[in-house]
């Protein structure tokens, strides 16, 4: 998932004043307010697929929002206003008249502003349950207090969400003696699932109601995806998440120093096995800031029936990810490797012999900007001066699609690491135009290393989209 700020822009319309003090029926302070509304625009820090899928507000998404002065919120001016965007483009209006926002006529203002909106608060506290992750946009909560010394003759006052509450996901494979994942559920077991967040502070305080806390569980293509937002915690280390089937459970227990923080999105993988497996190998990533902070946790194996599976400590790091970049390519204007500056790593070298791949979106996915290599002719993207030091190997990770399925296969397209060949196992599409994930492994770096995706005329016979390349240190 790719980062992009949303901007939000908030038309107001204008108050009719007469020469009697406006009061905000909070706190019951007089001030006097202009004629000028405020207009906002927001990004999100960080964004993820939860608070908004695909990085776009869901209709009827409300914000709250304060204007006051002073520390905290001891001194409001209009109080927990409410701001929504109807059509879920991104433009946020009142939603109601006595909702407006007007700068003061004098003096300058501070913003604190949140997600998702609630109508009635006890002393500016606003109340965090996780216990349903069936809609997770719902308990995804943002806060913004950046926006401050702001006056009418502001232009904007820009709010900067953050994420407050973490992320935790499980790609989950069915392995030896596994047939499905059919009927998969998964809990984390004995987890906080209330608090209360500050907003005058920005802080969250007493965790309490522990419990099992049922994860939101979605078959993937290859895979099922379990996901849950939970409160933040210093050390996780111990903690049990269990699976389950028709067939039997699977316990996961988390390693020591296991944390989860405000604001990160934690990844594992998991593979479910029953009867004799080998040994699996840890796996613990730290990832470049994609949507929230990722930060990839771990491949694991974990076997039916064992009281406890404890992975060991991790030994892989996230060392770079190409993205292409984000935003719409219209399909008029598709620049080729030579021309395009939008590059996730600027300090790469990005070129293609032949002058055939370009760059571009398609509509299922308009903002998803990736390398085209067409078929039929000869196409060699190639990304150099990419540094490597203190790993004893490299893993290469890249998403691939295709645009038919007759003759596809992502051994198509060849790959070269510092001019050596790679071995691209056979694996085929399901699907026209959707991507899957290949890793190669055991890859020798060098201080500057290459990468290269080959397609020949010969052998190219529909066309390939390259994504979301990602290098990672095994050390």
């Amino acid at each position: 998932m790719k980062t992009q700020n949303i901007l939000i822009a908030t038309a107001m319309s204008v108050l009719a004043l007469s020469s009697s003090c406006k009061k905000d029926n909070n706190q019951g302070a007089e001030l006097m307010a202009s004629t000028k509304a405020v207009t906002f625009t927001s990004s999100i820090n960080g964004q993820i697929v939860t608070k908004a899928v695909n990085n776009k507000w869901d209709a009827n998404d409300a914000i709250g929002v304060f204007m006051k002065t002073g520390t905290g919120l001891s001194n409001v001016l209009a109080a927990n206003k409410s701001y929504s965007t109807t059509a879920g483009d991104g433009e946020f209006k009142p939603t109601a008249i006595d909702q407006n926002i007007n700068y003061p006529e004098t003096g300058s203002v501070d913003f604190i502003a949140y997600y998702p909106y609630k109508s009635t608060l006890t002393n500016n506290i606003y109340p965090v349950d996780v216990t349903n992750q069936s809609n997770q946009p719902a308990i995804d909560l943002m806060y913004s207090n950046n926006a401050t010394g702001l006056s009418k003759t502001s232009t904007v006052a820009n709010l900067s969400f953050a994420h407050q509450l973490a992320k935790i996901e499980f790609i989950v494979k069915n392995g030896y003696g596994v047939s499905d994942l059919t009927g998969l559920t998964a809990a984390l077991n004995s987890v906080n699932t209330k608090a209360d967040f500050d907003l005058a502070t920005g802080t969250l305080a007493n965790p309490s109601q522990s419990a099992d806390l049922a994860a939101k569980v979605t078959a993937q293509t290859g895979s099922t995806l379990v996901e849950a937002i939970v409160l933040p915690v210093a050390d996780a280390s111990g903690k049990v998440v269990t699976f389950t089937l028709p067939s039997g459970k699977f316990t996961l227990t988390l390693p020591v120093n296991t944390k989860f923080e405000a604001g990160k999105r934690y990844t594992f993988d998991i593979e479910l096995r029953n009867g004799t497996a080998p040994v699996p190998v840890a796996v613990a990533l730290k990832a470049t800031i994609t949507d929230w902070t990722t930060v990839p946790s771990g491949s694991y194996t974990v076997a039916q029936d064992a009281s406890t599976t404890t992975p060991p400590t991790g030994v892989e790091t996230v060392l770079y990810t190409e993205t292409f970049g984000t935003g719409a390519i219209s399909s008029t204007a598709r620049p080729k490797i030579a021309a395009y500056t939008g590059w996730s790593n600027p300090s790469f070298t990005f070129t293609e012999s032949f002058n055939n791949a370009d760059l571009r979106t398609i509509s299922t996915a308009p903002d998803n900007i990736h390398v085209w290599l067409p078929a039929t002719k000869d196409v060699d993207l190639k990304i150099d001066n990419i540094p490597v030091s203190g790993y004893s190997s490299l893993k290469l990770k890249y998403d691939l699609a295709t645009n038919a399925l007759t003759g596809a296969d992502a051994n198509v397209i060849g790959v070269k690491v510092n001019g050596v060949s790679i071995n691209v196992p056979s694996r085929t599409f399901s699907k026209t135009n959707e991507f899957s994930t290949i890793e190669l492994s055991g890859i020798t770096p060098k201080a500057i290393n290459s990468i290269e995706f080959i397609g020949a005329t010969a052998t190219n016979t529909v066309g390939y989209r390259l994504d979301n390349v990602t290098i990672v240190g095994v050390k």
